[in-house]
């Protein structure tokens, strides 16, 4: 959570197109916290950390506050959260409707997206209508996804940067992915990688509990924080 702080200070600042405000604001984060300072000043590239400027009281070493935490203080569960079902043409139904009884069963609201409003032509022939189309219900709508494709739906939407969108973004927001085969073609396209968030679609128990948390572990492979 450190790291989330000091890198938001460093991508605010490095908005800033005048350096000696910049480095004006790391010189007040010395008063704050030295090692913020640090991070922050390596973050945007300063040669030298600046010096404090005088304080204009005293400055006072606080303990922690617990209260100010907000990755401390997540719940770990699904109630109150949203979980989205990427489907197309052919999609594995009973596995759909699994992992949609998981979820709902945990608390979670679960929308179907499809490549059209209209919905999708199952692997049974029955038609399954979606919430929203995919280009324009982005994972970021959701808490964690599930991605159910045919072989020949994944083909499709390889082709589709909404799709690869879908999922990159998701892995990259640590979310919680449950892939069939075909939704494992479309990961590897978007060149999304395997770790313990990233589950087999008929891992119900991996998935729901995946889903109540973010994949923190993952941050790491994903983007430098400072």
């Amino acid at each position: 959570e450190q790291a989330h702080i000091a890198s938001a200070l460093v991508f605010e600042l490095s908005k800033v197109e005048h350096l000696h405000v910049s480095e004006a604001i790391v010189g007040h984060l010395r008063h704050i916290e030295e090692d913020l300072a640090k991070r922050v000043a390596a973050g945007l590239g300063l040669d030298k950390i600046p010096d404090a400027p005088m304080a204009a009281v005293p400055v006072k070493e606080m303990a922690p506050s617990p209260a100010l935490q907000i990755i401390g203080k997540m719940q770990y569960t699904l109630m109150g959260r949203a979980v989205g079902i990427l489907i197309s043409d052919g999609s594995d139904g009973p596995l759909i409707n699994k992992i949609k009884k998981a979820a709902t069963d945990a608390g979670a609201t679960v929308k179907i997206i499809a490549p059209k409003k209209g919905g999708a032509k199952l692997a049974d022939g029955s038609k399954l209508a979606a919430c929203g189309q995919l280009a324009g219900t982005p994972s970021v709508l959701f808490d964690a996804v599930a991605v159910i494709l045919s072989d020949e739906g994944a083909k499709t939407l390889l082709k589709e940067g909404a799709a690869i969108d879908f999922v990159r973004d998701a892995y990259g927001h640590l979310k919680a992915i449950a892939v069939d085969k075909g939704g494992r073609t479309l990961l590897n396209s978007a060149n999304v990688g395997q770790d313990a968030g990233v589950v087999d679609a008929n891992d119900n128990d991996a998935f729901i509990t995946a889903a109540k948390t973010r994949q923190w572990d993952r941050e790491k492979s994903v983007r430098t924080l400072a």
